[in-house]
């Protein structure tokens, strides 16, 4: 254990992980010498005011960043954290999925409850096991094609009428689609891993469609105007 020095307060660094969530943070320039901690694993930046990611280049050892419930635009300075495994970003005001590219070690992705309108630039992040984007304002599903090892995916709440886009994802355990406007049960046929489907609160009048999936046992369609 080491202790980090922000604003005259003693911050614990455990096992290299450094907590700075909700200390009224409005830049991350306002946290000194955080560029010189080369060897921090985990960083925990949610809950202040910060929007724009800057700073954070020299930190290239991070595994885990957390930038969520704050005021964030545009997915920017993070090209040298090609070490990342985790990123939080929900509940910001992101309107595009950019600047991702070399985080070729990410494995989790939460972009909840932002801004975005189409699922772009996430082509190279092929080893990425668990993408969040509900809450968005999506409404078509594509740009998922190599993501070939993604085993949970959350769209629910979003604006989605039709389901494609979907093929290439065999490893699929859990589909989130709640909230949404679709109409018709499709584009599941090479989902065979699929263990839980999550499809309440769309426009469904008819269950048909899933019987390629042989490993389902949970789907939800409640709150669908549904007939048999």
């Amino acid at each position: 254990m080491s202790y980090f020095n922000f604003k005259g307060n003693k911050i614990k660094i455990w096992d290299n992980k450094l907590d700075l969530s909700e200390k009224g943070i409005n830049a991350i320039s306002e946290i000194k010498e955080l560029e010189n901690l080369i060897h921090l694993k985990g960083l925990n930046l949610s809950g202040n005011n910060i929007r724009e990611i800057k700073g954070l280049r020299s930190l290239i050892n991070l595994e885990s960043l957390n930038l969520s419930y704050n005021q964030i635009t545009e997915i920017t300075g993070l090209e040298n954290l090609t070490r990342l495994k985790r990123l939080f970003l929900y509940n910001n005001q992101i309107t595009e999925i950019k600047g991702l590219n070399t985080l070729i070690s990410l494995k989790e992705l939460n972009l909840y409850e932002n801004f975005i309108t189409e699922i772009t630039g996430l082509e190279k992040l092929t080893g990425l096991n668990e993408l969040y984007i509900g809450c968005n304002r999506i409404f078509e599903i594509k740009g998922l094609e190599t993501l070939i090892n993604l085993k949970y995916l959350n769209l629910e709440k979003n604006k989605i009428s039709e389901i494609n886009g979907l093929y290439n994802l065999k490893n699929l355990v859990l589909l989130a689609l709640k909230w949404n406007r679709i109409t018709v049960i499709k584009g599941f046929q090479n989902l065979r891993n699929l263990m839980r489907l999550e499809l309440s609160y769309n426009q469904i009048f008819e269950i048909k469609g899933l019987e390629a999936l042989e490993k389902l046992i949970n789907i939800d369609i409640s709150g669908n105007p549904i007939y048999e």
